[in-house]
């Protein structure tokens, strides 16, 4: 996972597929007492899972993750200009609020315990309100 050191990234896959135990991914419309929303303002909500990385990528134990960064933005990559980042902690799960409905790209880094980030999951692409 350490940017600079040959073999010792890490991959975090974020995938959405059906049947995928421990991936998810789950959308909902956002109102009061869970209602529909009843104005566009108030979005949608995306929940994403992954599996926890087990091993970098030369194969070695992995033990100094500390955290994971979930990016997402209407626009590739996630993490560009218009992309949001939020920091995960350990949380294999994370839900995403107040999304107006539209096209959205989603991608996971992995964190270790000095702050160095892998790159990027592949992108996933979510429609949300359609």
């Amino acid at each position: 996972m350490t940017r600079g050191k040959p073999g010792a990234r890490t991959t975090v896959a974020l995938v959405a597929a059906l049947g995928v135990a421990a991936v998810m991914m789950a959308c909902s419309p956002e109102g009061p007492s869970g209602t529909l929303p009843t104005h566009p303002s108030e979005g949608f909500s995306v929940t994403l899972g992954w599996d926890a990385p087990t091993q970098d990528a030369a194969g070695r134990p992995l033990a100094d993750l500390a955290g994971y960064r979930l990016y997402y933005s209407t626009s590739l990559p996630p993490s560009g200009p218009d992309g949001v980042r939020l920091d995960l902690g350990l949380e294999t799960q994370a839900t995403v609020s107040g999304i107006p409905a539209g096209r959205y790209y989603f991608a996971v880094t992995a964190i270790d315990a000095v702050g160095n980030e892998s790159d990027l999951s592949d992108p996933l692409e979510v429609e949300i309100g359609q």
